[in-house]
């Protein structure tokens, strides 16, 4: 340990010695490490940001289970013998498996025709339990339907906004009026402020189950606080559609937004490792760089390694000083040129951002500076070993000798 701090001792002051010549020659390695750290740091900030988009566009986070009405065989869509249907127990019962990563809704909708005072419009009736709220941010004026509601089956609607400007120009005056639809009256209780401009109402499950006709099969909706746990908690829900349905989680279409997380994460790698392959040709070139500047030094410390020699220096002690030497040169050099490659990030997000809608960041992590530290230490290895291979095979007399 005390010889490689002695070597890394005397490379830095080689480095303060001849400073433009050492800069001169790990100038590669500089641009290649810079090109390098800034290729991930825009990397991780891409993968960042388009995990960011398809969130804001897609519901990453849902899981949807649905029970199957038809099978493929030979390429022909066949109606199932056994098609299941979802009742408010079991949604109860899976809830209980899986709210601690998230929540549980039970999910259908069906189209009427709906009257508020004299006038009737086409809807969708969606009906839920208590859960929706935390499957979206929209905003309820009003009140949302309770645990409560449910069981007693309640004549209860809540009406979008888009829905409620259909009849009056005072959505929240609806507000403890009553919409008619189905030959049953039910009390306004509350508006939801959206962005879907569909014409919907909210109803109890259990209302729309008991009173409403025609009804379609409900889903299961699952969504998790994070995007992390998903896949334990559709893990966790196959498990127990195995266990409670004879054909298992076969007779369901489990259905997620993953794929696409995925594909974006892959095309990400594969950007990253084009370009690094592409800046890895800057690297190399520093990297002789590197070896040009350790055979220089052999050449003018010849004589005092021949007395190095002389005195009792093995060869493997030449070795390790001119390896601690590319060492640390490579490392000085990274470190260059990961503060250039920084500075350069920051300079290409403002661009990017002033020429797009979205606000751009790039990331960097740990992992940059991981991946610039294992370069810096195996391109002076790689580049070191010729230099520490030619000055430990000197003879100590040519050595001494040498002018």
């Amino acid at each position: 340990m005390q010889q490689i701090i002695k070597s890394v001792s005397i490379a830095l002051q080689n480095i303060k010695a001849n400073p433009l010549h050492t800069f001169l020659s790990t100038l590669g390695i500089i641009i290649g490490v810079a090109s390098l750290v800034a290729i991930l740091a825009l990397g991780d900030g891409l993968e960042q940001t388009g995990r960011k988009q398809i969130e804001s566009t897609t519901s990453v986070q849902m899981m949807r289970v649905v029970p199957k009405t038809v099978d493929v065989l030979n390429e022909v869509r066949v109606p199932r013998d056994t098609v299941y249907e979802f009742r408010i127990d079991d949604a109860r019962e899976i809830e209980q498996q899986v709210q601690q990563w998230g929540y549980t809704e039970l999910l259908s909708q069906s189209s009427r025709l709906a009257t508020f005072k004299d006038s009737s419009f086409a809807i969708y009736i969606q009906a839920t339990l208590e859960n929706a709220p935390n499957f979206t941010d929209d905003e309820v004026v009003g009140s949302y339907l309770t645990r409560t509601d449910i069981e007693n089956k309640a004549l209860k609607v809540l009406l979008t906004r888009s829905l409620a400007l259909k009849w009056t120009d005072n959505p929240e005056g609806m507000i403890g009026e009553t919409l008619t639809f189905e030959n049953s009256n039910y009390e306004i209780i509350g508006i939801v402020n959206t962005d879907s401009q569909g014409a919907q109402a909210m109803i109890p499950m259990s209302t729309y189950q008991e009173w409403v006709s025609n009804t379609n099969a409900p889903a299961l909706m699952f969504k998790s606080r994070k995007i992390e746990d998903l896949p334990a908690m559709r893990s966790t829900v196959e498990g127990w559609l195995d266990q409670n349905y004879e054909e298992g989680k076969e007779a369901f279409n489990v259905m997620t937004y993953e794929g696409r997380v995925e594909q974006l994460s892959q095309g990400i790698l594969v950007f990253k490792l084009v370009m690094g392959a592409i800046t890895g040709i800057s690297v190399l070139v520093g990297g002789i760089g590197i070896m040009n500047v350790l055979l220089i030094s052999v050449t003018e410390r010849t004589k005092e390694i021949g007395i190095r020699k002389a005195t009792g220096a093995r060869k493997k002690d030449i070795v390790l000083q001119f390896i601690s030497e590319s060492v640390t040169i490579s490392i000085v050099g990274s470190i260059v040129g990961w503060v250039v490659g920084v500075l350069g990030v920051f300079g290409m997000v403002g661009v990017i951002n002033r020429f797009t809608n979205f606000d751009f960041q790039a990331a960097l992590s740990v992992g940059t500076v991981i991946v610039v530290l294992i370069i810096a230490v195996l391109i002076g290895m790689i580049f070191g070993t010729y230099p520490a291979w030619k000055a430990a095979n000197l003879t100590p007399v040519d050595a001494i000798r040498h002018e």
